[in-house]
């Protein structure tokens, strides 16, 4: 796919392919110039990479990028080698990203270089694990809780370990504001970062990506588990945008030689891994379509007034606004909160309180470097994020039933 040739359509789906032109907003895209690429701490070393994909690498070689891979997006990682991760589904944000940057002619490797970086101050246990955190540090006398949009600042700044000259990944400030002041509705911008009423409008891509990133395959996880039908999807009211994905899929399907050859529940995902492609295709030209009409409505020509501007200019039209708020919603009632997913919430809840507790009576279980008497709860909020969700579950079998195959691992 081009910027300036994106098919809409396809003979397969009952007529030719459109063209269309992406919008160019490339006047807005983000300098890399400061303040934007500014660094905690000097860099000595020549390195032919630009500031934004040097930071984009950073990230990926990062441990806590790489723990990505073992905590949970919605369902927990061991039910099943399809679904989710928090790792799969930041790769799917920063696609997107990619996509919708690279189609306004924005500052691409900015874009993905914060949506690599959004999630990895995430906890085990998705959000039962964010709120189980916040309820445990309140508890403990700490009233400004637990915020992965302020760990995920904390972790690229200060936790990772990369140079002996320094603490952090020295990221740019750039790419360190995309990070604090992502926001959906899972996520709160951190309060007070910079002087700019909206962040780079690269950020602002990132968090329109990771809405769009989720609330699509988190319906094609749904109908894979078996939470879902679609019979149930296109038979709500509202889901108008995901019932034209799907009407699109099945289109697609009749007279196909592949579909033919494969069973219901082959067809049946098929038909729900086309619906997501069509729906994100449906939204990425929604977010090009919007931004533009927002750009001109606003008067904004320039990055210097895109940030300065009283309101995002990247965005969904309020149409597409309202059937993802559906979609959300939707997920909400029938996903989030059915009983398969409350009760690995549950378990996930459960084994964090008790590691909670225990560390914070017995500070010489945590690792030598976070030992302090006592140890404050913040610290062991932070050890306690730092794992992965196979990483807490086997804490907690070693510290709660400390069976011969738990020992036999640490035998000197």
């Amino acid at each position: 796919m081009t910027r300036r040739e994106h098919s809409e359509g396809s003979a397969a789906a009952g007529g030719p392919a459109l063209r269309r032109e992406a919008p160019d907003l490339s006047r807005l895209a983000t300098p890399a110039s400061p303040p934007w690429t500014a660094r905690r701490y000097p860099v000595a070393d020549p390195d032919p990479r630009d500031d934004f994909r040097r930071d984009r690498d950073r990230i990926v070689h990062s441990q806590a990028f790489r723990r990505l891979q073992h905590k949970t997006q919605v369902y927990i990682i061991h039910e099943g080698d399809f679904y989710r991760t928090r790792l799969t589904h930041t790769l799917e944000v920063a696609q997107i990203a990619r996509t919708l940057a690279t189609g306004m002619r924005l500052t691409e490797p900015l874009a993905e270089a914060i949506a690599l970086g959004h999630d990895v101050g995430h906890v085990p246990f998705g959000h039962a694990g964010e709120r189980a955190l916040d309820e445990l540090v309140k508890r403990s006398g700490d009233p400004s809780g637990w915020d992965s949009n302020r760990h995920s600042l904390v972790v690229v700044d200060e936790l990772e370990q990369a140079y002996p000259q320094h603490p952090g990944l020295n990221l740019t400030f750039a790419v360190r504001q995309g990070i604090a002041r992502h926001e959906t509705p899972f996520d709160q911008p951190v309060t007070g970062f910079d002087e700019y009423p909206q962040p780079t409008p690269e950020a602002q891509v990132v968090n329109l990506a990771d809405l769009i990133a989720y609330c699509a395959h988190d319906l094609e996880d749904a109908v894979a588990v078996g939470l879902v039908t679609p019979e149930r999807l296109l038979g709500t009211s509202g889901l108008d945008v995901w019932r034209q994905a799907w009407e699109r899929a099945l289109a697609e399907m009749d007279g196909s030689p592949l579909a033919a050859r494969l069973g219901d529940g082959e067809q049946e995902r098929l038909v729900a891994r086309r619906a997501r492609r069509h729906l994100i295709d449906r939204l990425i030209w929604d977010v090009w379509e919007a931004s533009a009409a927002a750009a001109a409505r606003l008067g904004v020509t320039t990055h210097a007034e895109a940030v300065r501007a009283p309101e995002p200019v990247i965005r969904l039209s309020p149409e597409v606004q309202a059937g993802l708020r559906q979609i959300l919603d939707f997920l909400v009632e029938h996903v989030y909160e059915s009983p398969m997913v409350r009760r690995q919430n549950f378990r996930g809840r459960y084994v964090l309180s008790r590691l909670f507790e225990v560390l914070s009576r017995e500070p010489d279980l945590l690792p030598r470097h976070l030992r302090s008497e006592p140890p404050s709860p913040r610290t062991v909020a932070y050890y306690l994020a730092s794992l992965t969700d196979r990483g807490a579950v086997d804490l907690f079998q070693e510290l709660f039933d400390p069976g011969e195959r738990i020992l036999s691992r640490h035998r000197a």
